[in-house]
């Protein structure tokens, strides 16, 4: 039976999100034809906040750069991610063969119509995010509500029932495999520190695996002009990770892949990200996450005692 590499669909992901925000010193090319940003404002506008004069509007990667940037200023925002594809069967069993599953899939698992939704508040370390996974993917639609606040997390699934579950962040931090870190930045300049550090280290990857951003053009994001760009894949780095893997069974890889980057024009924050994946062997998966209501009043509180059952 084929073993679902464990690394495979992470390590994509994680490289995808990553590019987003640190190919700025990547090579750029401006695509035929794509106009240059200038200074806009209109209805739905990301921030007061201008696009910095030490970007260059006509230069992707110089757009990314000052992303990074800018990236710590921002106290809050609204996100939207909507999830879409099919997982085979095939990966699925396997899988679930690996995982000890006790719940029979007789068929692909299509992933349409997910959605994660909700405001974060950088400034306060604080979250309140919902989710929809509709009938189709597992069976039973599931609906959910997570909050984080207060060095704590809250979380309600309607399948597990109407109440929330809290869980401190020290208990979330001890688990494996998960990746949560044991100490959460605080709130300030310093909270993106660690992330920077990182970044750096990415970006040196980058350059060297050849990766390069295109300035597609000009398009509509909530109403709003953005600078669309294109972020080149190098499937060839990511395949040889995958078969290097000691669970990666023959002939599994991505066959293909795309990343596309929107950044309002006024602000030169991120719009929007959509990231695609495709293989013969796992199925494919479009993910789409749009950014919006920037520096926005952020109210989030912990449910109400009632509203929380009691931890064995």
């Amino acid at each position: 039976m084929i073993r679902l590499p464990r690394p495979v669909l992470a390590m994509f992901a994680g490289f995808v999100l990553v590019v987003a925000s640190a190919c700025g010193s990547s090579g750029a090319t401006t695509a035929p034809g794509a106009s240059g940003a200038t200074g806009v404002t209109g209805p739905g506008a990301a921030s007061a906040a201008p696009v910095s004069p030490s970007a260059n509007a006509n230069d992707p990667s110089s757009i990314i750069t000052q992303i990074i940037n800018g990236g710590s200023a921002v106290k809050s925002f609204h996100i939207k991610l909507t999830v879409s594809g099919t997982i085979k069967a095939a990966a699925l069993s396997s899988a679930q063969g690996a995982t000890g599953g006790a719940v029979p899939l007789t068929g692909d698992l299509k992933l349409d119509g997910t959605t994660l939704e909700g405001d974060v508040d950088v400034a306060g370390q604080a979250a309140h995010l919902t989710f929809n996974v509709p009938a189709a993917v597992i069976g039973a639609a599931v609906t959910g509500d997570l909050i984080l606040v207060d060095n704590a997390f809250y979380y309600k699934v309607s399948l597990l029932g109407t109440k929330y579950t809290k869980t401190d962040l020290g208990s979330l931090a001890s688990l494996s495999p998960i990746a949560i870190p044991s100490a959460l930045p605080t709130a300030g300049a310093s909270a993106m520190a660690g992330i920077t550090d990182e970044i750096a280290q990415i970006r040196q990857q980058l350059d060297a695996a050849g990766v390069t951003a295109t300035l597609v053009g000009v398009d509509k994001i909530g109403g709003q002009d953005a600078n669309h760009i294109n972020i080149s894949v190098p499937l060839d780095k990511i395949n040889t990770a995958i078969a290097a893997e000691a669970s990666a069974a023959p002939g599994m890889k991505l066959d293909s892949a795309s990343v596309d980057l929107w950044v309002y024009k006024d602000t030169n924050q991120i719009a929007q990200l959509e990231i695609k994946g495709a293989s013969s062997t796992l199925g494919n998966l479009d993910f789409m996450l749009t950014v919006s209501a920037y520096d926005q009043p952020v109210t989030i509180a912990a449910p109400a005692a009632s509203d929380i059952q009691a931890t064995p």
